[in-house]
């Protein structure tokens, strides 16, 4: 029987972030599609960057200015978020170069991207629920909501569909 994971009531506060987590699951989707229809790497690198560009490095730089303010320096899970973030860049950067290009280094950013965020919603987001003071977490979830753009992945051409079949 597969165990269900029951939804997480989250603070508003977060619900920013928590809405955008569902871009970068479809962000790891359409690269697993696309390395399923044999999209050209060189296609799926442009996106790579372009989703880097326009949804996920401010989404990753929002979430530790939010940190930054609820928890303390010190704090494990706020240095685990820096170093999981660095490690994302780092691979986006590795997809850029394109040196050594290979499906497996696009594996590899979707197979951590969507770990990331589910580790984020499922421990890091219960946890600073937990552990902020509710008065710091409401004033930065008010300044974050007010300097926070929606995001929308407009990304062309959809590699992520399948080709139709020819008979």
């Amino acid at each position: 029987m597969k165990k269900t994971i029951a939804p997480q009531k989250r603070d508003k506060s977060l619900v920013p972030l928590s809405r955008e987590h569902h871009f970068g699951l479809l962000f790891c989707w359409k690269l697993r599609q696309g390395l399923k229809n044999g999209t050209d790497l060189e296609v799926m690198r442009a996106y790579v960057r372009y989703f880097w560009d326009n949804i996920l490095k401010e989404h990753c730089q929002e979430e530790e200015w939010l940190l930054e303010r609820v928890l303390p320096n010190d704090d494990t899970q706020r240095a685990r978020l820096h170093e999981e973030h660095k490690l994302l860049e780092a691979l986006v950067e590795l997809v850029e170069e394109g040196s050594r290009m290979n499906k497996d280094l696009f594996r590899v950013l979707e197979q951590d991207l969507n770990d990331h965020i589910r580790w984020e919603e499922r421990e890091l987001f219960p946890y600073v629920q937990a552990a902020a003071n509710s008065d710091d977490l409401e004033l930065a979830g008010q300044l974050l909501a007010h300097k926070h753009d929606p995001r929308n992945d407009t990304f062309t051409p959809e590699f992520w569909v399948a080709k139709p079949t020819k008979a």
